[in-house]
């Protein structure tokens, strides 16, 4: 649900608290305007005491008696209802009230917050991943993929992030990363997890054949070439020329060195 539907439901139900407790006050106040309560005096004279031996007027005095506590009971029962049905439409209206603001200004804030939010993790990923492709920062943050492209957008306009191509693939780094496009091409191949193993065993043995990484990799032989033809195309590894059929494969000293100071391989 959008926020914008979320404060409507809020604003709605806040404002239906409000207005059955207003409604209810007002027929409280009509209801209210009934008969005074009278209080009969019950005090007597001396003179108005029965006398205990006349059974007649005994009885009179007690019906009497009797009439008045329980008309006054009544009243009292009434008026007591009617204090705390005035104190529920009161608390009503303060609960619906700050439930009105509470709500509004959390919704708000939240409406602002969620872009600075989301901007800031999309440049945390990037300053810790260098060389991220678009499709793998869109799984690590999992957001939309219309609202992290606008944001990238906006970064790049800022000159705050930089993106290069690698065929299909985007990849991103922070400005001020490096200038040299051979290491952003480097940084950004180094991210596929053959790749990095390929480099390893490499940059551990400093002039490996293909057969041997296939060996030591247990990948197979056509994927091996696959990733070492495109490291030898961009002049990440270098064919050695010996004699014979072997073609070992070696870093070049450029290669060597981004690695060792970008730290791109992982230990």
């Amino acid at each position: 649900m959008r926020p914008d539907w979320r404060r409507r439901a809020i604003l709605a139900l806040c404002l239906a608290l409000l207005g059955s407790s207003i409604v209810g006050l007002v027929l409280f106040g009509f209801g209210s305007g009934s008969e005074p309560l009278i209080v009969q005096d019950v005090s007597h004279s001396s003179s108005a005491v029965p006398v205990l031996s006349d059974l007649d007027i005994q009885g009179s005095w007690l019906k009497n008696t009797t009439s008045v506590a329980l008309e006054l009971a009544l009243h009292t029962v009434e008026f007591g209802t009617s204090v705390v049905w005035s104190d529920g439409l009161s608390q009503s209206i303060a609960t619906g009230s700050l439930l009105l603001v509470i709500g509004t200004v959390s919704i708000e804030r939240k409406g602002h917050e969620r872009p600075q939010k989301l901007r800031d993790r999309i440049l945390d990923m990037i300053s810790n991943c260098p060389g991220i492709h678009l499709r793998e920062l869109h799984r690590n943050i999992g957001c939309a993929m219309g609202a992290l492209q606008y944001h990238l957008n906006n970064l790049e306009n800022d000159d705050i992030v930089v993106s290069m191509r690698n065929g299909n693939a985007r990849h991103l780094y922070l400005q001020g990363f490096c200038d040299d496009e051979q290491v952003l091409r480097l940084t950004s191949l180094s991210r596929n997890p053959t790749v990095q193993l390929v480099l390893s065993e490499c940059m551990a043995n400093g002039r490996i054949t293909q057969a041997e990484l296939s060996r030591a990799l247990s990948l197979d032989k056509s994927l091996v070439s696959y990733y070492v033809s495109s490291l030898v195309k961009n002049d990440i590894l270098r064919v050695v020329r010996v004699f014979g059929r072997e073609r070992p494969l070696i870093l070049s000293d450029w290669a060597r060195v981004s690695l060792s100071s970008f730290g791109l391989l992982v230990q």
